[in-house]
Order: structure tokens, then sequence, then C-alpha cells
């Protein structure tokens, strides 16, 4: 998939190449409104399974990134800062979201 000069991989190979299940990353692909978007993440700290993080009220939703707007992502932010002090500062890491 080609996002301004970008060409976006699953490994080695071009997103398109890979994603041949469904089509619905390709179906609204020239309009912007509707289109899929990928978005490169950067994983800071990893867990396993059994260590994974989730408390009543935070914040949840069904894609992978989404512009968070309600309440409930500044109550999750603040909660996974005490969960992971390392990246809870005033740095770069500190307030991260995605928007897309």
């Amino acid at each position: 998939m080609t996002i301004g000069h970008a060409i976006w991989r699953i490994g080695e190979k071009p997103a398109l190449a890979v994603l041949t299940e469904a089509t619905h990353h390709v179906d609204y692909i020239d309009d912007p409104e509707r289109m899929e978007n990928f978005v490169p993440m950067e994983w800071l700290q990893t867990v396993p399974v059994d260590r994974a993080v989730w408390e009543v009220g935070f914040f949840a939703n069904t894609n992978s990134v989404c512009q968070p707007t309600a309440p409930r992502w500044r109550h999750t932010i603040e909660r996974l800062k005490v969960r992971f002090p390392s990246y809870g500062g005033e740095g770069r890491h500190a307030d991260a979201h995605a928007v897309v």
C-alpha cells in the first residue's frame, strides 16, 4: 500500500501482497474519508500475556489505533504511567497517542 511515498511492508513483502484474505483495505484506497490506514508502531516495552495490563475503566476500542477523545483515555494513560514508570515522565512518550 502506498501512502505518500511510503510502501508499507509486512516483513519483507509489500502489505498488499500479504493482505489477501479480505478486500476492505483496498476497497476505498482512493477515498480519504473511508480508506484504511496503516500506522507504524514502536513498541517501547512488551510483557508476557500473564503480565498483561487491564483494569476496569480503561479506554478500549476494537481498532488498533484511534483518536482518543473519551474521558477514559486520560484515566487509562495515567494508570499506564503508574504500571510502566519508565514511559510516564516528561519525555517523548509522556502522553503519546496515535491520531488517524
